[in-house]
């Protein structure tokens, strides 16, 4: 697409300039050099306009086009935020300028939870408890998350200026077992006697996903042995049977 931009260049320049001295060539090839990246630099900005709306973060990887390499995108990135087109927000991380910018919330679930229908995290232990109870997540809570972005066990981290904690899961998290998956880190990873003092809120939580009662034991064999013991001590197993 860039190439066709230029089809014909030379000649427009040597009806221009002139031809034939080593100064005119490598004017020439100057002047290309210069169109060509501005052109790039359209190409990757109207590509980036017609997928993101302002303020919504992207990294390199989120731009789909076959025709740059991820350097040349890296690269491009880089000259429309010195233009001004774009905006850093955290190293590796853009946005199209809107009216502020966007919050730490916003950047922590997009690079752990999920893009648009795309789903690869959840938030679990209290913050999971919250999220079924539709209350906002603040940045000030100990935020913890389950995201198949993490590559051990359990990591504390520091990024967009808020530190929390990232959890391999313990089965490939995506968005048709999303709700049960959350649900059975939760309860593998909290003490059966926090399980009880919500035991309301857990078994309301199962009715209105409607976690089937096979669907859970048959993912059940991916986690702790206790998981499994906990759904029975706690009762919680009988709200599999209600609905």
């Amino acid at each position: 697409m860039v190439i066709s931009h230029f089809r014909g260049a030379r000649n427009h320049y040597d009806c221009a300039f002139g031809t034939g001295s080593k100064s005119a060539v490598l004017c020439f090839y100057l002047f290309y050099w210069l169109c060509y990246n501005s052109a790039m630099r359209n190409d990757l900005l109207t590509s980036i306009k017609s997928v993101f709306k302002q303020n919504e973060l992207f990294s390199s990887a989120d731009i789909n086009d076959k025709n740059m390499s991820e350097a040349a995108k890296k690269e491009g990135l880089v000259r429309l935020v010195k233009s001004g087109d774009l905006k850093r927000y955290s190293y590796g991380f853009y946005y199209i300028p809107g009216h502020g910018e966007p919050s730490v919330s916003e950047a922590i679930e997009l690079r752990y939870i999920s893009r648009g229908k795309d789903i690869y995290g959840f938030y679990t232990g209290e913050c999971f408890l919250m999220s079924i109870n539709n209350r906002k997540i603040s940045v000030n809570e100990k935020v913890e998350i389950m995201t198949n972005k993490a590559t051990s066990g359990k990591k504390n981290v520091y990024m967009f200026g808020k530190r929390f904690t990232l959890r391999k899961p313990y089965y490939p998290i995506d968005k048709n077992n999303v709700t049960l998956n959350a649900f059975l880190a939760y309860i593998a990873m909290t003490p059966l006697s926090r399980i009880k003092e919500n035991y309301s809120v857990l078994a309301d939580y199962i009715k209105k996903a409607h976690l089937a009662a096979n669907d859970v034991m048959e993912m059940a064999v991916y986690y702790p042995a206790k998981t499994a013991s906990k759904l029975l001590a706690s009762d919680l197993y009988r709200s599999l049977w209600k609905h």
